[in-house]
């Protein structure tokens, strides 16, 4: 057989992955054998993780021509951290990482590996190449994200490594055969693309070959010799052969993403039945993950409309839905929709319990695109890491309800991801643990959310009769609550706020009030303004509502400031009562106006339009800060996710413009 590097002229470079110093990490035995017990003996001293604790491992292996990974729980000893790792029967390769919380021990340039042997104490087809994949960045998308860049070969050593597969392992060359053209492609090589052709050839001749093996010679054909035609030819071949099979499948997801919204009900019934959702809920081709999520949620969307969103037409459907289309549904179908009054709340609710079930049984089964790659604990943590918002939304319900006991144990199931840093989780973790007697835990979180100045109305509330109970009066809150934020921090954001100041004339209105009445503009000349532009139907509008009312609370004495609040863009018949009915469940107390309807186009937007188009923004929430002469000092727009930061910002720039008159 022609080895790769013959027909590069390479020279095989003459050196060995045992050889490798890993004076941080020590094997006992010192070979470790598939099958077999091993002990690893990591050092931390000289790396990053050095005087940190705990520490953990994980353990990358490729066995029967696959990745997959195991954690490891590691222990301090005299000598180091220990830890004790079963190698996987068949398994031929491994590589590791250890961490620290969120820092990581990849060993840089030179990445913690070692070949597996057998039995018999020989290394094992499929070792070397894995090694090669492992290092080589043209294969990084088919390997474990394991290595840093540093650690990344040339495309002739990856060869090599390459070379040494098939030399002393044969009959690997089919398995081989698509990373190694894609290094052989990627190096330049003179023959590259005579030796794809020739091993194209060569797979094409086998005759037990995989559908799996059949898409990789038509992967080469298109992406390697840019030969759509030839491709083409080889997945109608792999479709004749295999009707049921992956290309069949990718053929059909293809063919409903295109097809009229009238038809695809009844092709989606055909789908199931010849590609059942189960059996494939873990093939991952660049089809599938392009469109098939897509045409999912779409047959659902289609069915729940034709059923007057009825979500007993869930039911068909949670048990196969893709992890991202659970949490969707349980964002747009639930949340959203109760937010919106769309759907009935009990049955929303019933529906908000199967899909966070749902969801959360994710953490069990490693589902979809490169899940392989990930450890047990690593997924867990990622698929928590996106259910969070589920969670959150699932534990609000439950409060709602009066469950907070169940509420909690929801919302503690993510406290440790990073949605549980923005105000609205916070918020909502204090009132849950002071409602279920756990007092000092949330006061601890309300006092990090006001050192982080992302404090609710709630959690002020809370930090206030805390306050009070200590002091016997409220004297002096103000200024120890402003006493916990970061000052310099918060001195940094307050200053760019004033390098965003501007000077545009403010077009004239006049709009009706909410309560009755009408309000014009250029009336209010001698008074600073300020304007929010807002929706019932916007959550970001929403969101930002209750800083904005801490805000109208600061100023409630200065006659001199007033705020408006102006509904735009409303589009429901009885908008005005919703309007009333949102205000009125939330306890706000502010003065709304209705915009007016724009002549041009019909839609009410009259004087949210003028401002857009003089101040060349988009979207709402969208702030306003006029001036005393009528003039736009400042515009903001979108909602950061803090009340406490939003009031901030808002009396630093009504007192800045103010004090510049």
């Amino acid at each position: 057989m022609k080895l790769i590097w013959k027909a590069l002229g390479l020279i095989p470079l003459l050196c060995s992955l045992q050889s490798i110093a890993q004076q941080n990490l020590k094997f006992y035995p010192e070979v470790p054998v598939n099958g077999k017990e091993c002990m690893l003996l990591y050092k931390a001293e000289g790396t990053v993780l050095e005087g940190k604790a705990p520490v953990s491992g994980i353990m990358w292996y490729y066995k029967d021509k696959a990745w997959d990974a195991i954690d490891i729980n590691m222990s301090l000893s005299d000598s180091g951290w220990v830890g004790k790792v079963d190698i996987p029967k068949n398994a031929v390769f491994a590589a590791f990482n250890f961490n620290s919380g969120k820092v990581i021990d990849n060993c840089g340039k030179q990445p913690y590996a070692i070949f597996i042997r057998s039995d018999e104490g020989r290394e094992a087809p499929g070792s070397y190449a894995a090694w090669g994949m492992l290092k080589s960045k043209v294969t990084a998308g088919m390997v474990p994200q394991v290595i840093n860049d540093s650690a990344y070969i040339t495309d002739e050593v990856a060869l090599f490594w390459m070379n040494n597969e098939l030399k002393y392992f044969p009959a690997s060359r089919r398995d081989i055969f698509y990373p190694a053209m894609m290094i052989l492609k990627h190096s330049g090589a003179q023959r590259a693309d005579t030796i794809i052709r020739r091993e194209i050839a060569f797979m094409s001749n086998l005759k037990d070959l995989t559908e799996m093996e059949w898409r990789k010679i038509s992967k080469a054909y298109r992406e390697l010799l840019h030969e759509s035609g030839r491709a083409d030819s080889v997945d109608r071949a792999i479709v004749n052969k295999f009707p049921g099979g992956i290309t069949a499948r990718d053929q059909a997801i293809y063919s409903l993403f295109r097809a009229d919204v009238s038809k695809k009900i009844s092709l989606w019934k055909t789908f199931q039945q010849q590609f059942p959702l189960k059996k494939f809920q873990n093939v991952n081709t660049d089809i599938s993950n392009s469109y098939y999520e897509k045409v999912f949620r779409g047959i659902v969307y289609q069915e729940l409309k034709e059923h007057n969103w009825n979500l007993s037409v869930l039911d068909e459907y949670i048990d196969v839905a893709p992890f991202t289309s659970l949490t969707e549904f349980h964002r747009l179908l639930i949340i959203n929709a109760i937010e919106h009054d769309q759907a009935n709340f009990d049955s929303a609710f019933d529906y908000s319990v199967k899909l966070v079930k749902a969801i959360e049984a994710y953490k069990y089964k490693r589902i979809g695109q490169h899940s392989n790659f990930y450890s047990p604990e690593q997924w867990e943590n990622e698929i928590l890491k996106f259910a969070a918002p589920a969670f959150l939304g699932h534990a609000s319900l439950l409060h709602r309800k009066g469950m907070d006991k169940d509420a909690l144990a929801w919302i503690l199931k993510v406290k440790d991801q990073p949605l549980a840093e923005q105000s609205k989780f916070m918020d909502l973790y204090a009132q849950l643990l002071e409602a279920n007697g756990k007092h000092d835990d949330a006061m601890q979180v309300a006092l990090m959310a006001a050192k982080m100045n992302k404090a609710a109305p709630a959690m002020i509330d809370l930090l206030k009769q805390d306050y009070i109970k200590k002091h016997n009066n409220s004297d002096g809150f103000d200024a120890y609550f402003n006493s916990l934020k970061d000052s310099k921090e918060l001195n940094a954001e307050l200053e760019a706020l004033r390098q965003e100041l501007i000077h545009t004339p403010a077009p004239d209105f006049q709009l009706e009030k909410l309560t009755g009445g009408k309000v014009k503009l250029s009336k209010l000349k001698g008074k600073v303004v300020v304007i929010d532009f807002w929706a019932t139907w916007c959550g970001p509008c929403k969101e930002a509502l209750p800083g904005m009312q801490m805000a109208v609370n600061r100023f409630k004495d200065d006659k001199d400031v007033v705020f408006l609040f102006i509904a735009t863009q409303e589009t429901k018949a009885d908008y005005k009562e919703q309007i009333k009915k949102f205000l009125a469940a939330k306890n706000y107390n502010i003065d709304v106006l209705l915009d007016g309807k724009n002549p041009a186009t019909g839609k009410l937007d009259a004087a949210f339009s003028k401002y857009q188009s003089i101040l060349k923004f988009s979207g709402i929430p969208a702030k306003l800060i006029i001036d005393q002469d009528g003039v736009v000092r400042w515009k903001g727009i979108g909602y950061h996710g803090s009340p406490s930061a939003l009031a901030d910002e808002m009396a630093y720039l009504i007192k800045t413009v103010k004090e510049n008159k």
